[in-house]
């Protein structure tokens, strides 16, 4: 079994083997919804070849995270398939390692998976982040409270392309997504397709000015093909612009409920729908730091605004095992298993021992911020 990059002419097995294990018929291709993880010019996704047979992919689609001034390099991992006559054989265990190895390789710091199954989580992949899930019913969505008469909510047309990017491109944190890729990620539907539903893009305005914009995700023959609800898959703007965005949506598409979901550092969302009802979760997936000495490197802009001094002192170099040690001013001052590394980074409620010596520059630096990992970029 050879375990290798897929080439372009190889690509037309991959998405029929996905196709074949993620579709069903009425759906539309994994091609189409996840073009980027099927691009053989990335050079990322891998496959596993008995003679010139592809019997397993994992798809790999590179990407860059924004947190306010810092960047971070990172590989999100999805349509994992194997053939029905292959399995059993490891296969995805050995093919994920060498994801792990080549994404070090790469300079990738972190891994994002879309599962959660005990494949990833031997590897050490781990939940992360903390989010409110609210599930609005439609009595609750037409009674949401909005104070600002001069908002006009319309669905979004070709000609607000530049607008929704630049509205887009203002949140602190985010995945950087071009002009283009906005365009086609919104085109593509790519975790709406997985639920059945369909976008529509709605923009508010207060005069030629777009305050902010939400993509909803909703059966076109209205109700719920699964348990998941409609919901937003990403938008932007002021909070109470969300809540006329939201109100909007739900009289223009008759939805009977919709759940929006708010990062813990959306603070003013969480405000403004903490009386409805809402259930605590995680991120999308599961995550994997590949390399904390990167990673630190790579937020250091961000923890630098953050917290200046701490920043300066504090430093991680990683160790074999996926987990890293706590430097301070240079110096060792305690271990982290990879386990304490996810929740100490993105985990608000992280209950990590820490020695006295950095446990305050610490408490100064983390939890770092991260988007909604299950948003438009999903993989």
């Amino acid at each position: 079994m050879e375990i290798r990059p897929v080439s372009e002419k190889e690509m037309e097995q991959a998405v029929r083997l996905s196709d074949t294990t993620f579709r069903t018929a009425g759906q539309p291709s994994m091609l189409e919804a996840f073009p980027a993880a099927f691009d053989a010019r990335l050079g990322q996704s891998i496959g596993a070849f008995d003679g010139e047979r592809l019997v397993a992919f994992m798809g790999l689609v590179p990407s860059v995270v924004a947190i306010g001034q810092a960047r971070v390099s990172v590989l999100s991992l999805g349509s994992v398939c194997t053939h029905p006559e292959y399995r059993g054989r490891k296969i995805a265990s050995a093919m994920l390692q060498e994801v792990v190895a080549a994404g070090k390789r790469a300079g990738a710091s972190l891994l994002l998976v879309s599962g959660d199954g005990p494949l990833y989580m031997r590897q050490g992949c781990r939940y992360f982040g903390r989010v409110t899930k609210f599930r609005l019913a439609a009595e609750e969505l037409r009674g949401l409270p909005f104070s600002h008469p001069a908002i006009a909510v319309r669905t979004s047309s070709v000609d607000d392309v530049f607008r929704l990017h630049g509205l887009a491109a203002q949140r602190e944190v985010r995945y950087e997504q071009s002009v283009l890729e906005l365009a086609t990620l919104i085109k593509c539907e790519a975790i709406a397709s997985c639920y059945g539903m369909r976008h529509t893009v709605y923009a508010a305005f207060d005069g030629d000015r777009m305050r902010g914009f939400a993509v909803i995700a909703a059966s076109p023959h209205g109700g719920n093909l699964h348990e998941q609800p409609p919901f937003v898959v990403e938008r932007s703007g002021e909070a109470e612009v969300d809540l006329a965005l939201l109100r909007h949506a739900a009289v223009d598409l008759g939805l009977a409920e919709l759940e929006v979901q708010a990062g813990w550092y959306e603070t003013e969302l969480q405000n403004a729908l903490a009386g409805y009802p809402q259930q605590a979760g995680r991120n999308h997936g599961t995550a994997m730091i590949l390399d904390a000495g990167r990673l630190y490197s790579e937020l250091h802009p961000y923890l630098a605004s953050k917290a200046p001094e701490a920043a300066e002192r504090i430093s991680f170099v990683a160790a074999a095992d996926g987990g890293a040690s706590v430097l301070l001013d240079g110096e060792e001052q305690f271990a982290l298993t990879g386990d304490e590394l996810i929740q100490l980074w993105w985990d608000p409620q992280a209950v990590v021992q820490a020695p006295a010596s950095v446990e305050g520059e610490l408490r100064a630096l983390f939890p770092v911020p991260f988007p909604h990992a299950g948003g438009l970029n999903f993989v």
